[in-house]
């Protein structure tokens, strides 16, 4: 059985054209912003990330060993666990995902850099478009749609904490895809899918694209037409935690402060609060029909709740499960195909 040296080898090689294809983006945001004179490497912002990404692993490791500890219930558990971690399953896992675990907490920040800079590469000119569409869509504001069926204090709370706990999918997810998906092509097409979706969508879209959404319009651009809405979500936090209501005021000062940092960009068309939602239901369909149906379902609650709680445009969603969708195709393709070549070389040696 490989060590955690062999391992780690042995993740950097398999991981490559991953690991490779992020570095590149990464240099490219570096770029980009260097541009508009922006320092984008924030190496406050990598070690908050990691911090989050080692404290989601800690607590996946914890959850793995009392498991392991439960089943086995050895007489002699210290020897146990350092046999886990140096010669056993779980000392392999955490080094072959390490590598990628230090992309993603490299990338996030870079991403948040690039989505905070949104306006010194184009100006926010696109709201009227996605208000219209939705209503050539709709026959109204979407949000109007939904108001009869989820427009209750209760409801909307409840919408709010699953808004909330989407970052659950960033990091626990991000954990989950590194160390624990043993089906390598599966986790390959996922992570491709993942960087991609960040790039594509959530910075070149939202840039070429750029809007606000229904919340920020009063706030940043003095446009009162979703103030309807807000009122409604103003009253139901009377009632229910609307948690969404302190954060969308804390985005819209730290953008007219000009404080932008991790996760403090500003962004409507497309969602990536639904492209990634919409990654993962694709994904966990692969790895059972419960799981398909749970991330199924929150995908769903997460496509509603970004109209409801006024952050998007419905048409913010449909674009964005479009791409992802696209993105996901195109990645099985790639996996598949590297497969298909990786099994051809060693035959022609």
């Amino acid at each position: 059985m490989s060590g955690p040296a062999s391992s780690l080898r042995r993740g950097l090689t398999e991981d490559r054209a991953i690991l490779t294809g992020g570095l590149i983006i990464w240099a490219l945001f570096m770029g980009l912003l260097a541009t508009k004179g922006v320092n984008g490497f924030r190496p406050v912002g990598v070690i908050a990330n990691l911090i989050l990404y080692l404290s989601a692993l800690l607590f996946a490791v914890v959850v793995v060993i009392a498991a392991r500890l439960w089943r086995h219930r050895p007489d002699r558990p210290l020897a146990f666990l350092g046999q886990l971690f140096t010669t056993d399953d779980l000392g392999v896992r955490l080094a072959r995902g390490a590598p990628m675990l230090i992309a993603l907490a490299v990338f996030m920040p870079a991403f948040s850099a690039m989505k905070g800079a949104i306006p010194l590469f184009n100006a926010y000119v696109w709201d009227d478009s996605w208000i219209a569409l939705d209503r050539a869509l709709h026959g109204a504001d979407a949000w109007r749609l939904l108001q009869p069926i989820v427009g209750y204090p209760i409801v909307s709370s409840a919408l709010s904490i699953l808004y909330h706990l989407w970052i659950l999918l960033i990091y626990a997810g991000g954990i989950w895809f590194c160390f624990f998906v043993d089906d390598r092509k599966l986790r390959a097409r996922f992570l491709i899918s993942y960087f991609a979706c960040w790039t594509l969508i959530g910075v070149v879209m939202a840039t070429a694209l750029a809007s606000v959404g229904p919340c920020f319009l009063a706030p940043m651009l003095g446009d009162s037409r979703f103030e309807e809405q807000m009122a409604y979500l103003r009253h139901a936090n009377t009632h229910f935690p609307i948690m969404v209501l302190q954060v969308q005021d804390q985005l819209a000062a730290w953008h007219q402060a000009g404080n932008e940092g991790l996760g403090r960009g500003i962004s409507a068309m497309p969602s990536m609060h639904v492209s990634l939602a919409f990654l993962f239901f694709l994904a966990m369909r692969h790895v059972s029909r419960r799981a398909g149906l749970f991330f199924g379902t929150f995908f769903v609650a997460i496509l509603i709740g970004s109209v409801h709680l006024a952050y998007h445009y419905a048409v913010d969603g449909y674009v964005s499960i479009a791409v992802t969708g696209l993105l996901w195709v195109l990645a099985g393709q790639f996996v598949r195909r590297s497969a298909a070549a990786g099994q051809r070389s060693p035959a022609m040696a």
